[in-house]
C-alpha cells in the first residue's frame, strides 16, 4: 500500500505554483488566444525566471554533492582542492539540469520557500486563501 501525502496548498496557491511551473501551458487553448497579450508576456516571464532559478539550484546542490564526494574520497589531492576552488557550487545558467526534483529528494514545499526567497511567488504565499477569481487550470503535461 502506498501511502500519499496530501497536498498543503489550496487551489489558489496550487494556480500560482503551477503558472510559475509550467507557464501557459496550464492554460486551455482558447484561454490562452483570449488573454492579453502583455499578461501572456508577464506569465512566460515569470515562467522563464522560475526555471532559470529552479535550474540554478538544482546545480548548486548537485555542486555541493559532487564536491563532497571528492574531497571525502581525495581529500589532501591537489587537483580536488583547486577544481573544488575554482569552480565551488556555481551553477552555469547555459547548462540545463535535467535531473528530477524527486531524484535530488527536493520537495515541493522546499521549491515554494525557494521560490519566494526568490521572490517569484509572493511572501505571503503559505497564507493565501483560495481566490474565487482562480480558475481550474490543469497541467496539461
Amino acid at each position: 500500500m502506498k501511502n500519499f501525502e496530501k497536498d498543503p496548498y489550496n487551489k489558489h496557491q496550487n494556480f500560482l505554483y503551477n503558472r510559475a511551473m509550467y507557464g501557459l501551458s496550464i492554460y486551455s487553448r482558447d484561454e490562452v488566444q483570449e488573454m492579453d497579450l502583455q499578461k501572456k508576456k508577464r506569465i512566460v516571464r515569470l515562467h522563464k525566471k522560475t526555471q532559470t532559478i529552479l535550474n540554478l539550484w538544482k546545480q548548486e546542490i548537485v555542486n555541493t554533492l559532487a564536491n563532497k564526494l571528492f574531497t571525502d574520497i581525495f581529500p589532501r589531492m591537489d587537483i580536488t582542492n583547486t577544481l573544488v576552488e575554482k569552480f565551488g557550487i556555481e551553477g552555469d545558467p547555459e547548462y540545463v539540469n535535467k535531473m528530477s526534483f524527486k531524484m535530488l529528494n527536493i520537495s515541493k514545499p522546499q521549491i515554494v520557500d525557494k521560490l519566494i526567497e526568490a521572490k517569484v511567488l509572493p511572501k505571503n504565499f503559505k497564507i493565501l486563501e483560495d481566490d474565487i477569481r482562480t480558475r481550474t487550470a490543469t497541467v496539461s503535461k
